[in-house]
This record gives structure tokens, sequence and C-alpha cells, in this order.
């Protein structure tokens, strides 16, 4: 018998913060995105369960940001 397993990422939520915001890269405001990034367990490519979860807040024009924990996320998903 043969299993196939490995991993994948998936963007499972995305949005855009309330609050603009300055970016020093590209040196424009605007509102930038927040994301959870997870990485899955996959079983013949079928997606099983979470393995990992990235949280990131990025710049929407250069894609230059930085990582959040999980509470920073909510806070800023949130409007705080």
């Amino acid at each position: 018998m043969i299993f196939i397993f490995g991993a994948n990422d998936k963007v499972v939520e995305k949005q855009q913060c309330y609050i603009q915001e300055h970016c020093y890269h590209c040196n424009n405001t605007t509102n930038w995105i927040l994301e959870k990034n997870a990485t899955f367990a996959s079983l013949f490519f079928i997606s099983v369960f979470p393995i990992k979860t990235r949280y990131i807040h990025y710049c929407p024009i250069c894609h230059n940001g930085n990582p959040l924990n999980q509470e920073q996320y909510n806070l800023k998903k949130n409007g705080h």
C-alpha cells in the first residue's frame, strides 16, 4: 500500500486594516493587509489538518511587512 504525504500552504484569512499606515520601504501611506497563512499536512493531495500558522502584516503596494503573533493579529484585525 502506498501513501502520499505532504504539506501545502494556504491563505486562510486576508483582509485590509482599518487604519492607514506609512510604508518606509516604498514611501506610501495606505491601508495595509492582514494575512493569516497556514501550512497543512496533506494526504493524497487533500489538506487534513494545520501544522503551523503564520500572521503577516504588509504593504499592499510593495509587499514589505512584518510577522505578527496571534495577539497582535487579533488587535489589528479588530481595529485597535
